[in-house]
Protein backbone atom coordinates (compact mmCIF):
# COMPACT_ATOMS: atom_id res chain seq x y z
CA UNK A 1 0.00 0.00 0.00
CA UNK A 2 1.49 3.28 -1.04
CA UNK A 3 0.76 6.20 1.28
CA UNK A 4 -1.07 9.09 -0.33
CA UNK A 5 -2.91 11.83 1.46
CA UNK A 6 -4.29 13.46 -1.67
CA UNK A 7 -6.13 12.28 -4.76
CA UNK A 8 -7.21 13.75 -8.05
CA UNK A 9 -10.63 12.15 -8.44
CA UNK A 10 -13.94 13.97 -8.70
CA UNK A 11 -16.21 14.22 -5.65
CA UNK A 12 -18.49 11.23 -5.19
CA UNK A 13 -22.25 11.49 -5.62
CA UNK A 14 -24.40 12.50 -2.67
CA UNK A 15 -25.82 8.97 -2.59
CA UNK A 16 -22.38 7.37 -2.35
CA UNK A 17 -21.31 9.90 0.27
CA UNK A 18 -24.36 9.08 2.41
CA UNK A 19 -23.77 5.34 2.01
CA UNK A 20 -20.18 5.72 3.20
CA UNK A 21 -21.20 7.90 6.14
CA UNK A 22 -23.56 5.10 7.19
CA UNK A 23 -20.79 2.51 6.73
CA UNK A 24 -18.34 4.46 8.87
CA UNK A 25 -20.98 4.99 11.58
CA UNK A 26 -21.57 1.23 11.65
CA UNK A 27 -17.83 0.59 11.84
CA UNK A 28 -17.45 2.98 14.80
CA UNK A 29 -20.29 1.30 16.68
CA UNK A 30 -18.89 -2.14 15.86
CA UNK A 31 -15.44 -1.17 17.14
CA UNK A 32 -16.89 0.34 20.31
CA UNK A 33 -19.11 -2.70 20.89
CA UNK A 34 -16.28 -5.20 20.33
CA UNK A 35 -18.22 -6.69 17.41
CA UNK A 36 -15.17 -7.99 15.57
CA UNK A 37 -17.08 -10.29 13.21
CA UNK A 38 -19.43 -7.51 12.11
CA UNK A 39 -16.54 -5.07 11.71
CA UNK A 40 -14.39 -7.38 9.59
CA UNK A 41 -17.42 -8.20 7.43
CA UNK A 42 -17.22 -4.57 6.20
CA UNK A 43 -13.84 -5.43 4.59
CA UNK A 44 -13.10 -7.50 1.50
CA UNK A 45 -11.79 -11.02 2.13
CA UNK A 46 -8.32 -9.94 0.94
CA UNK A 47 -8.32 -6.50 2.57
CA UNK A 48 -5.09 -4.85 3.69
CA UNK A 49 -5.11 -2.74 6.87
CA UNK A 50 -1.99 -0.74 7.78
CA UNK A 51 -1.47 1.27 10.94
CA UNK A 52 1.58 3.38 10.17
CA UNK A 53 2.50 3.93 13.85
CA UNK A 54 3.01 0.21 14.48
CA UNK A 55 4.34 -0.64 11.03
CA UNK A 56 1.99 -3.62 10.99
CA UNK A 57 0.08 -4.49 7.81
CA UNK A 58 -2.80 -6.88 8.34
CA UNK A 59 -3.73 -8.99 5.32
CA UNK A 60 -7.25 -10.42 5.14
CA UNK A 61 -10.27 -10.55 7.41
CA UNK A 62 -8.82 -13.21 9.73
CA UNK A 63 -5.74 -11.10 10.50
CA UNK A 64 -7.88 -8.01 11.11
CA UNK A 65 -10.16 -9.99 13.46
CA UNK A 66 -7.16 -11.38 15.38
CA UNK A 67 -5.75 -7.87 15.84
CA UNK A 68 -9.12 -6.62 17.08
CA UNK A 69 -9.17 -9.45 19.62
CA UNK A 70 -5.74 -8.45 20.93
CA UNK A 71 -6.82 -4.82 21.11
CA UNK A 72 -10.06 -5.66 22.97
CA UNK A 73 -8.10 -7.63 25.55
CA UNK A 74 -5.64 -4.77 26.05
CA UNK A 75 -8.45 -2.23 26.40
CA UNK A 76 -10.41 -3.92 29.18
CA UNK A 77 -11.29 -1.63 32.07
CA UNK A 78 -12.13 1.43 29.96
CA UNK A 79 -14.80 2.50 27.50
CA UNK A 80 -13.52 3.45 24.04
CA UNK A 81 -15.50 5.59 21.59
CA UNK A 82 -14.40 6.08 17.99
CA UNK A 83 -15.23 9.45 16.41
CA UNK A 84 -14.98 9.73 12.61
CA UNK A 85 -15.47 13.08 10.86
CA UNK A 86 -14.57 15.33 7.94
CA UNK A 87 -15.25 12.60 5.40
CA UNK A 88 -13.95 13.23 1.89
CA UNK A 89 -14.87 10.81 -0.92
CA UNK A 90 -13.54 10.84 -4.47
CA UNK A 91 -14.28 8.72 -7.48
CA UNK A 92 -11.86 6.61 -9.49
CA UNK A 93 -12.02 5.44 -13.10
CA UNK A 94 -13.97 2.41 -11.86
CA UNK A 95 -17.52 3.41 -10.84
CA UNK A 96 -17.50 0.66 -8.17
CA UNK A 97 -14.32 1.93 -6.48
CA UNK A 98 -13.84 5.11 -4.45
CA UNK A 99 -11.16 6.61 -2.24
CA UNK A 100 -12.11 8.08 1.11
CA UNK A 101 -10.33 10.06 3.81
CA UNK A 102 -11.54 11.00 7.25
CA UNK A 103 -10.27 12.13 10.63
CA UNK A 104 -10.48 9.70 13.53
CA UNK A 105 -10.08 10.22 17.24
CA UNK A 106 -10.78 7.85 20.11
CA UNK A 107 -11.96 8.90 23.55
CA UNK A 108 -11.10 6.69 26.52
CA UNK A 109 -13.25 6.83 29.67
CA UNK A 110 -12.00 5.07 32.79
CA UNK A 111 -13.98 3.82 35.80
CA UNK A 112 -13.65 7.20 37.57
CA UNK A 113 -15.18 9.02 34.59
CA UNK A 114 -11.90 10.60 33.55
CA UNK A 115 -11.61 10.98 29.78
CA UNK A 116 -8.40 10.93 27.76
CA UNK A 117 -7.84 10.86 24.02
CA UNK A 118 -5.76 8.61 21.81
CA UNK A 119 -3.75 10.52 19.17
CA UNK A 120 -5.87 11.83 16.30
CA UNK A 121 -5.44 10.13 12.94
CA UNK A 122 -6.08 10.49 9.24
CA UNK A 123 -7.58 7.37 7.72
CA UNK A 124 -7.34 6.64 4.00
CA UNK A 125 -9.51 3.92 2.47
CA UNK A 126 -10.08 2.34 -0.89
CA UNK A 127 -13.61 0.97 -1.02
CA UNK A 128 -15.25 -1.29 -3.57
CA UNK A 129 -18.93 -1.92 -4.21
CA UNK A 130 -19.78 -5.63 -4.22
CA UNK A 131 -23.37 -6.79 -4.65
CA UNK A 132 -24.57 -3.26 -3.87
CA UNK A 133 -22.57 -2.99 -0.63
CA UNK A 134 -19.44 -0.90 0.00
CA UNK A 135 -16.49 -2.84 1.46
CA UNK A 136 -13.08 -1.55 2.50
CA UNK A 137 -10.30 -3.15 0.45
CA UNK A 138 -7.35 -1.08 1.72
CA UNK A 139 -7.01 1.07 4.84
CA UNK A 140 -4.08 3.16 6.01
CA UNK A 141 -4.21 4.84 9.43
CA UNK A 142 -1.72 7.66 10.12
CA UNK A 143 -1.38 9.20 13.57
CA UNK A 144 -1.12 13.00 13.42
CA UNK A 145 1.76 13.20 15.89
CA UNK A 146 3.87 11.05 13.57
CA UNK A 147 3.28 13.49 10.70
CA UNK A 148 5.38 16.00 12.68
CA UNK A 149 8.44 13.78 12.93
Amino acid sequence: MSPTLHAAGAPATAETYAELQALYARQAWQLDGAEADAFVATFTEDAAFAHVSSGEVLEGRAAIAAALGRTATARRGAVYRHWFSQLRVETTVDPDTVRAWYYAIVSVTDATGAVTWDPSCVVEDVLVRRDGEWLTSHRIVRRDDLLLR
